[in-house]
């Protein structure tokens, strides 16, 4: 009876040291001012607070992690509750093989990691990426004009690909938001190379986070854009209500996102889900409903949902001719062979299907054009 009440004892210490580690890892993930290097020395300090009787298996544990290639982002038969997803979206994006992964596969090298738009047979992750971007730009400004005086708001910036061509190609003052510490540096770095440093500010937190979501010092936000970033919004109506709270009247707002069809059902959705931190998809005629819901006007929708065939496409070509130059660069093998799984049959799927879908909303607040 005591060894099993010792056993109770060391069991609730571990789950208390977990619990810490866990506050702490939201923590850095909220707080920019952190590096990886303060967590790793959280993640040591807690690992000798660990009772003795576990110490053994707490060593082999981690030899058998070390010896074992990481899969982390892989959420097969997952789909996340609102109070996980914001913790699985860190996950699927800020480890360094994940971001390896998505800057072959989606960006094709750069720093555009969304889907593309084709113009021609030869455009491949990269020409396409660079295309949803110009367009993004167009409608953007044709919502609301892009003015030097302007302030846009990059929601879920990632590496920061558009807010640098926001930034180049109007001179205005972009807000980079984004979750990952990483990401934002990386973002930071390459305003900095591009001369448009001075012009790009980076905000680091967590839009699933009620508590300190949406901001109330961002200033007089006249722009809103997001690329492929709403389907890891625990609840998309709020999500689009707390951005009408953050600009100002005439705003414009500007999105895309990846999305199931119409009609489509959740199970055939499935190869998506397994890969992609999301609670349920949401579907376009939901956008347009919620965005009125929110408060918007002038509401529309351009539906590029025959681009994803050939970008789905294109990214399993990048795994199959680049695969061996990825796991040379760090991307697990499991990882990459999971992904050439689900591509392979999000091609089919869509092919066969067309269950996903894909365009560009746009939107304004009540207020004056100008």
């Amino acid at each position: 009876a005591s060894i099993f009440v010792e056993r109770l004892h060391s069991i609730q210490r571990l789950q208390d040291v977990r619990d810490a580690l866990h506050l702490q890892r939201l923590q850095h993930h909220t707080n920019c001012t952190q590096s990886p290097q303060h967590l790793q020395h959280t993640i040591s300090t807690a690992s000798t607070a660990l009772p003795d009787s576990s110490t053994s298996h707490h060593r082999e544990t981690s030899k058998m992690a070390a010896q074992t290639p990481q899969t982390t982002g892989d959420f097969t038969n997952k789909q996340f509750s609102e109070q996980e997803v914001a913790n699985k979206v860190i996950e699927q994006y800020s480890e360094a093989h994940a971001r390896t992964f998505y800057k072959y596969v989606m960006g094709g090298g750069g720093y555009d990691i969304h889907y593309g738009m084709f113009r021609t047979a030869t455009d491949g992750v990269f020409e396409s990426s660079k295309n949803t971007n110009a367009a993004l730009l167009r409608l953007l400004d044709q919502t609301r004009p892009v003015t030097k005086d302007s302030v846009v708001l990059d929601l879920g910036s990632g590496h920061g690909g558009l807010s640098h061509e926001i930034a180049q190609t109007f001179g205005c003052k972009v807000i980079s938001f984004n979750i990952s510490p990483e990401q934002n540096q990386m973002n930071l770095d390459e305003a900095k190379r591009l001369g448009v440093g001075e012009l790009i500010s980076v905000r680091c937190g967590d839009f699933n986070d009620r508590a300190n979501f949406p901001p109330s010092d961002l200033g007089e936000v006249t722009h809103v854009i997001s690329c492929e970033v709403f389907c890891h919004a625990a609840s998309k109506p709020n999500l689009l209500a707390d951005v009408r709270k953050i600009v100002q009247p005439g705003a414009a707002l500007v999105f895309t996102d990846i999305m199931g069809a119409d009609g489509a059902d959740e199970k055939a959705l499935k190869d998506f889900t397994d890969r992609n931190a999301t609670t349920a998809m949401a579907r376009p005629s939901q956008y347009l409903d919620w965005l009125k819901a929110a408060g918007f006007c002038h509401v529309g929708f351009f539906d590029g949902s025959g681009h994803l065939l050939p970008y789905f496409s294109a990214m399993l070509d990048v795994c199959h001719k680049q695969g061996a130059a990825m796991v040379k660069d760090g991307v697990p093998q499991p990882y990459l062979d999971k992904w050439v799984a689900s591509l392979t049959d999000r091609v089919a799927i869509q092919k066969d299907k067309a269950v996903f879908a894909w365009g560009l909303f746009s939107a304004r607040a009540p207020g004056p054009l100008y």
